[in-house]
């Protein structure tokens, strides 16, 4: 028989331990540490807490949100999928497969993540939004923002790639106090769906109480 950990709880414990070992943690405070290794976990890579960054009240602007069961918006459908069903308050929204919205995608050639941006407006006010990985979607929100939509309460800008989403997320990082936003950033070209949900995940599990 192969001798390998099997025991579900020590495994998950042996990962937070090790990631507290090699991940520079330093620099967050307890809470964020706790949303900051969750993604490194999710992302199997400690150097991505260096390209974290959070705005000064950006875990209690989000306990406020989830307090008041603000509404949750999310970029792809990937976001959705990684959430934690049994810690959500209420059902996420996305307009991803709105007929007008694909339709509108496909006339004017730009991404339906993007063009399912608009459909926010009315649920925007006080909202957490989730950018997993269209860039598009999030310097259409930076727009419609400057334009006077209202501010959501916090964005998580995780967009991934190499075309549009490093300067989206340092966009939303230069403006946020221009537009009232606290938000929580993945630079770089790092990101993804997945981490954007298990940012969520780490902040619904905070308010509940439970921490790792």
């Amino acid at each position: 028989m192969i001798n390998y950990l099997r025991d579900p709880e020590r495994i998950r414990q042996q990962n937070y331990d090790r990631i507290r070992e090699l991940a520079p943690l330093d620099g967050f405070t307890l809470d964020q540490q706790q949303i900051v290794i969750q993604m490194v976990r999710a992302y199997g890579d400690p150097e991505l807490a260096n390209h974290v960054r959070f705005s000064e009240n950006a875990i209690s602007a989000a306990r406020k949100a989830i307090k008041k069961r603000n509404n949750l918006l999310y970029d792809i459908e990937l976001v959705k999928h990684a959430l934690d069903g049994s810690l959500l308050y209420q059902e996420p929204l996305s307009f991803l497969g709105k007929a007008s919205v694909i339709s509108l995608a496909k006339t004017s050639k730009q991404t339906r993540a993007m063009t399912a941006v608009d459909c926010w407006r009315p649920y925007l006010a006080g909202s957490i939004v989730l950018i997993g990985q269209s860039a598009t979607s999030l310097f259409r929100l930076l727009e419609i923002l400057k334009e006077g939509a209202p501010p959501p309460a916090l964005v998580i800008g995780a967009a991934r790639g190499f075309v549009n989403a490093e300067p989206a997320k340092q966009m939303l990082w230069d403006l946020r106090e221009e537009l009232g936003l606290e938000c929580i950033v993945v630079g770089g070209t790092h990101g993804g769906g997945v981490l954007a949900a298990v940012a969520m995940n780490a902040l619904l599990m905070m308010q509940q109480g439970i921490y790792i």
